[in-house]
């Protein structure tokens, strides 16, 4: 009989799996239950992700999409702006003109590339290449039997037993419940998130402020973020550092104060904002359409006892928030890693069980290295210094990235990350007394 497997989600983990499950040319037997009634049933998938080198774009490699893929990665969405409040302009890096020829197959080397893709159109480019028949919508699963493996729906369905279950459900996830007690946390910080559908047109100003890419701002545990999407239209984040039950709760009190009155809603929001330039708090003032946003996460370093029979890929294994663009690269490098085992033990009527056994003790500790530099670059971004901590954070993430060890070699006695605190404090001095100045000659005409 055929190797049985289950993946709950079809998200860009669950879809990568099965993917690859799929072109293995095992005899397997695969099934992936997904809440959504539909492909299109939720308006909106999100917003836009940035693929690594050795996650994100290698299991599009592994899963042999490569060339659909490069007709929809946008090379010219890495451009990058890094501001503060007063829109000085602390780190602006250009988009890449295309994929590299270079990889760290062929010669050793890692190449640094993060072209941009909506999540819609990734999902969309997974789940054209899964076969249909693999996949079955409307279904919120409710229970698992975790004796048989047998998983009970929300439509009175059942389905099963399978020797695995692939937890891929994401933050909420069910299957998690089969193996740890452990819920996420509030991570505290809470916002909101619009959308600008037609910043080319109608604003100009704020389209260039974009340019192809990212424009993200920080001080004084602020946060504006404005994202380039696919459609040339713009997401727009802010978030705000917000402790505690009360901060967790405060954007959807908002909301339902508001009502449906969003120019009301805009207010409030932009009162946080009050010494922002007016560019920036223009962002806010021009989207439309947003809503609440809490942000959770699960500890770092969280982990489980093995459970014969079950095991968890992506944000039901390890959820993190947005600031440090690991989340669906580091779902799909799990997806790559658990596929790669399962097909060798199943090919070699190997030992299943311990094949998923060393997937979750190689992910553990990946997991936890990219939880940390997402901690890092999230208290960062949300101390009262901003930029500073961030950009100096950032520093030993590109630098372990890059494979690079600062504290060895010449890097040891070149004090680099000193000359990146001065850097940007004397960038932010000019910047703050730039602005007082404009403001100056602004009040005497």
């Amino acid at each position: 009989m055929p190797f049985s497997l289950a993946i709950i989600g079809a998200g860009p983990a669950g879809l990568t799996l099965a993917r690859l499950l799929q072109v293995s040319d095992l005899e397997i037997t695969v099934m992936v239950f997904e809440h959504d009634a539909s492909p299109t049933a939720r308006p909106s998938q999100g917003g836009t992700l940035d693929l690594h080198t050795d996650t994100g774009l290698a299991a599009l490699k592994k899963c042999g999409l490569w060339d659909e893929a490069v007709k929809r990665l946008r090379y010219d969405g890495e451009e990058l702006t890094i501001a503060d409040k007063n829109d000085t302009h602390i780190l602006h890096m250009t988009g890449g003109g295309g994929p590299k020829i270079k990889s760290k197959e062929s010669d050793g080397e890692l190449d640094y590339e993060r072209p941009e893709i909506d999540r819609e159109a990734l999902k969309d480019l997974l789940l054209g290449s899964v076969n249909p028949g693999w996949v079955q919508w409307g279904k919120t699963l409710q229970r698992i039997d975790p004796q048989t493996g047998v998983l009970s729906f929300r439509d009175g369905t059942t389905a099963g037993p399978f020797e695995l279950v692939v937890g891929a459900d994401g933050a909420w996830s069910k299957v998690r419940h089969v193996l740890t007690d452990v819920w996420p946390q509030y991570a505290g910080v809470a916002g909101f998130v619009g959308h600008i559908a037609r910043p080319n047109e109608e604003y100009p100003p704020l389209s260039r402020t974009v340019g192809r890419g990212s424009y993200f701002a920080c001080s004084d545990g602020k946060y504006l973020s404005a994202q380039r999407m696919g459609d040339e239209s713009i997401k727009v984040g802010v978030w705000l550092k917000k402790e505690g039950s009360q901060g967790e709760s405060w954007p959807a009190k908002i909301v339902v104060a508001c009502g449906d009155d969003e120019e009301k809603l805009k207010d409030k929001i932009l009162e946080n904002f009050h010494d922002w330039t007016a560019t920036q708090r223009q962002f806010v003032k021009v989207a439309t359409g947003f809503r609440p946003w809490p942000l959770y996460e699960l500890p770092v370093g969280e982990f489980w006892e093995h459970k014969r029979g079950y095991t968890l890929i992506g944000d039901a294994s390890s959820l993190m928030t947005p600031f440090a663009g690991e989340g669906v690269n580091k779902a799909m490098r799990d997806s790559l890693e658990l596929a790669a085992r399962l097909e060798d033990a199943l090919k070699a009527n190997g030992d299943v069980d311990e094949a998923v056994r060393e997937y979750e003790e190689i992910m553990f500790p990946r997991a936890k290295r990219w939880q940390t530099a997402t901690m890092r670059n999230k208290d960062g971004m949300f101390s009262n210094e901003g930029p500073v901590t961030f950009l100096v954070g950032m520093v030993d993430d590109i630098a372990e990235e890059m494979g690079k060890d600062l504290s060895k070699g010449i890097s040891s006695w070149i004090p680099f990350k000193t000359g990146v605190w001065c850097y940007v404090v004397s960038r932010q001095w000019i910047g703050a007394w730039r602005r007082r100045l404009s403001g100056m000659i602004w009040k005497e005409e």
